[in-house]
């Protein structure tokens, strides 16, 4: 995204609006603020934060701007089938991480007002133009979407608005990969050192300067193996000081993913999902590392002395667990496919797999072109993704 999307007198707005959905990160209840504003900065008078195949209940989040509780339940109990925006955007393959999606391309305003969904429910609340930040996509453990929506005499969200969306998803993407990773079921955030020692994800804090201000207890077993990734601590604390790697390739990678992440560039950002990758001399999988900023001040310290980045480190060489209960309710996969699945995270192929199982070759193929069109991913690898990201959302 190129700095001419937003004008230098817009620059600051933009800034502060960053900040904004960073507070989100540490605490969901800035969501209330965010939305808002992300609104104002689009031009539109509604906006929703939400998992589009989970509901709050079921392990989901949704936060509303100008949209009412029974607006939301509505829409799921009587037209989420029925979601015209929603199934032509799927059908044409558009639902990517990192997209941008403008209902007029995927559904001409002049058929859109003569659909059902619309007639009976979009009209009643003068919601006809949208606009979507597909913050995750279909082979996330949670889709998340940024909607805006405007009203008939408004018109269109046009290019410019394009472009203006393309500039927060990556933000949004790493406040709520941040957010994922922290949040407990409740939706309250684990937001202090105490909590954050108590977790099984391994979380590192990051000062201003790039070193190390916190490791906690997961982290720490990582660092200490020293297997391609150390810690030179500082006045001998174990959970401070400058992190090293033993690549020197990696080693850059990961002091400029520091480096942007202490000081983000606001118009060029990377998302949440780009990872570092930090090889190991033992030869096991490599090490993964996923950095987002963090407003200041956080709940991880005072103003002063306040952590800048939180990064999250994952060790892909533990065996996936597959959570068979989130699979089947958000995809509605059979035991039978979810079998097919264990069978590829263990690399095998098909032919070992229909031996292991006791099934033709045949069989295996189909229940897996199954599993591929419930889970809408067409490729073996973006599977895996799929269900290593739910093995670690879940750990």
């Amino acid at each position: 995204m190129h700095s001419t999307a937003v004008p230098s007198s817009e620059l600051a707005r933009l800034s502060d609006l960053i900040h904004t959905i960073y507070r989100g990160a540490a605490d969901p209840t800035h969501w209330k603020e965010a939305l808002p504003a992300i609104a104002d900065w689009l031009g539109a008078e509604r906006g929703v934060l939400y998992t589009p195949v989970q509901k709050a209940e079921d392990g989901g989040f949704i936060f509303t701007h100008e949209i009412s509780d029974a607006m939301v339940q509505l829409w799921w109990t009587r037209y989420y089938t029925l979601d015209v925006w929603r199934l032509r955007s799927t059908e044409q393959g558009l639902v990517e991480e990192g997209s941008v999606i403008v209902g007029e391309e995927v559904v001409p305003t002049r058929e859109f007002i003569q659909t059902e969904i619309y007639r009976e429910f979009f009209s009643n609340y003068d919601m006809v133009h949208l606009l979507t930040g597909v913050v995750y996509g279909v082979e996330a453990t949670q889709p998340v979407f940024c909607a805006l929506l405007r009203g008939m005499d408004a018109g269109p969200f046009t290019p410019y608005d394009r472009d203006r969306m393309n500039l927060l998803v990556p933000h949004l993407s790493r406040a709520l990969g941040v957010m994922r990773q922290l949040r407990d079921t409740e939706l309250r955030a684990v937001s202090s050192l105490t909590a954050l020692d108590q977790i099984n994800t391994a979380v590192l804090l990051f000062g201003a300067h790039g070193q190390v201000t916190f490791a906690n207890r997961a982290a720490r077993r990582i660092l200490e193996e020293e297997d391609g990734v150390r810690l030179r601590c500082i006045a001998g604390d174990d959970s401070r000081g400058d992190l090293v790697v033993d690549d020197s390739k990696a080693h850059a990678a990961l002091r400029k993913a520091i480096t942007a992440a202490i000081s983000p560039d606001i118009l060029n950002t990377d998302h949440f999902s780009r990872a570092v990758m930090l090889p190991r001399p033992s030869g096991r999988a490599e090490y993964m590392m996923n950095f987002s900023s963090l407003a200041v001040p956080n709940e991880f310290g005072p103003e002063d002395d306040a952590p800048r980045a939180i990064a999250f480190i994952t060790d892909s060489a533990q065996p996936v667990v597959l959570n068979e209960e989130l699979l089947k309710h958000t995809y509605g996969l059979t035991p039978a496919e979810l079998r097919v699945i264990e069978m590829m995270t263990e690399g095998l192929t098909i032919d070992e797999a229909s031996s292991r199982l006791g099934l033709s070759s045949h069989t295996v193929r189909a229940q897996l072109k199954s599993v591929y069109a419930k889970t809408s991913i067409n490729s073996r690898a973006r599977l895996m993704r799929l269900v290593i990201s739910i093995s670690q959302a879940s750990a």
